[in-house]
């Protein structure tokens, strides 16, 4: 019997050795052991390196406020609550970008010579794809995917019909993301955009609060009731106010910088652009 007793106080020191090794470990990692409560812990520091990181970096394609007010003033589709935007779309995830710029130089083939020459022609911004997904999960999401998706049909179009600016090319964009000096405020028109709405997902229905009212119909007396609510429902979805939208898909833009001769003689310096002083002024 004292064996046993032995044998289970040198068990339980040796436990105790044990755990109180792994207390230290954690205790010297600022961990909490087994997760007891009323210890201390330390808070994770945030890792923000400015205080213009904690903003709104999204990418976003907007239109500057006086453009965007003469188009969709009066559009019941962007509704500023529903974007989380003003003035235009806004990718809810990040998505992926392709940019590239380029500088173009013409050989002159000499004769007898090992070597071309090059000489300078000129520099480009060249054309810019933002691909990524738009999830969908709810009314307010499935109103924003509506909104981004009649923005871009908008600003792929010419002003046309009899108002004041007919004839007029389609809109001018911002492009911002990413901060100051990635995208900010460059100025870009969309030469592209496709949006895939792929077969193996669901699609939810989303209801435009303004849409238009159910045609009147004649209706036999039903005493269930139900052939007139599915009446009613195929009636609702019949005048648009109801659309059926994808709970995943992927929106792609293809979009060209674009500056004005104006600007590019009186505003552009490459000690300027060097310096970082173009930034605000949309140059990349």
């Amino acid at each position: 019997m004292a064996a046993f007793s032995n044998f289970l106080n040198q068990g339980s020191k040796f436990l105790t050795g044990a755990a109180g090794a792994v207390a230290n470990r954690l205790s010297a990692a600022g961990l909490p052991i087994g997760g007891i409560f009323g210890r201390q812990q330390r808070t994770l520091q945030s890792n923000v390196g400015a205080p213009s990181a904690t903003q709104d970096w999204a990418v976003k394609l907007t239109l500057p406020a006086p453009t965007y007010a003469s188009l969709f003033g009066n559009s019941p589709i962007m509704d500023k609550q529903t974007l989380g935007i003003q003035n235009g779309m806004r990718w809810p995830v990040t998505p992926f970008i392709n940019m590239s710029h380029s500088a173009s130089y013409d050989a002159k083939s000499v004769i007898h010579n090992n070597y071309p020459y090059y000489a300078y022609q000129n520099s480009q911004v060249d054309q810019i794809t933002i691909s990524g997904s738009f999830p969908v999960n709810d009314q307010k999401s499935g109103l924003a995917w509506l909104g981004t998706l009649h923005f871009l049909r908008t600003v792929t179009k010419m002003y046309y019909g009899g108002e004041l600016n007919t004839g007029n090319p389609p809109p001018v964009c911002r492009l911002n993301g990413y901060g100051d000096f990635v995208y900010k405020n460059v100025p870009v028109i969309i030469t592209n955009f496709n949006v895939e709405l792929r077969e193996q997902v669901d699609y939810i229905g989303v209801t435009m609060p303004t849409g238009g009212q159910a045609s009147s119909t004649t209706q036999q007396f039903d005493p269930t009731g139900l052939a007139s609510a599915e009446g009613s429902r195929d009636a609702q979805e019949s005048s648009g106010s109801v659309n059926y939208v994808p709970t995943d898909s992927l929106i792609a833009v293809s979009c060209l910088p674009i500056y004005s001769r104006n600007k590019i003689t009186n505003s552009f310096s490459l000690k300027k652009f060097a310096n970082g002083d173009l930034a605000n002024d949309g140059f990349i």
